[in-house]
């Protein structure tokens, strides 16, 4: 098992604060405000890094099981990109939809066996499976 942290620190009302997001013990800080969150204005907001997160995730573990079938990771990239939306409910706000698009350079593949087997990483990557509350969808293909 693995443990991983961050940490954040917020300043003020939620309205006109702000606040620093840290990723592990020594790596980057990053500044976040609402009016990046809501408005989408320069800035980041957790809901950006949720989508990186994400994509990440899904990225590696779509590798590992082409590896898993038989290609050479060397000769891989995949390429995702995710769209977190946040959607207020009647309950408070909720991360509603995660929309992957990936493309990939994979030798030696069809598009469909390609399509197969990022269909199983959204399923599995360990990100997926935290945020499976919300709805995720893929669009995924070749270049």
């Amino acid at each position: 098992m693995s443990k991983h942290r961050g940490s954040a620190i917020w300043s003020g009302s939620v309205p006109t604060g702000k606040g620093s997001m840290k990723f592990g013990l020594n790596g980057p800080e990053v500044p976040y405000n609402l009016t990046a969150r809501v408005e989408e204005e320069k800035g980041t907001n957790p809901e950006q890094l949720i989508a990186a997160a994400h994509a990440g995730c899904f990225s590696m573990a779509l590798t590992s099981i082409l590896e898993d079938a038989g290609i050479n990771g060397a000769d891989v990239t995949i390429e995702t990109k995710v769209t977190a939306t946040l959607e207020q409910k009647s309950d408070g706000f909720w991360i509603t939809t995660l929309h992957l698009i990936c493309r990939g350079t994979v030798p030696g593949i069809s598009n469909e066996d390609f399509v197969t087997h990022a269909e199983r990483a959204k399923k599995t990557c360990p990100v997926s499976k935290l945020y499976s509350s919300a709805e995720i969808t893929l669009d995924a293909a070749l270049n």
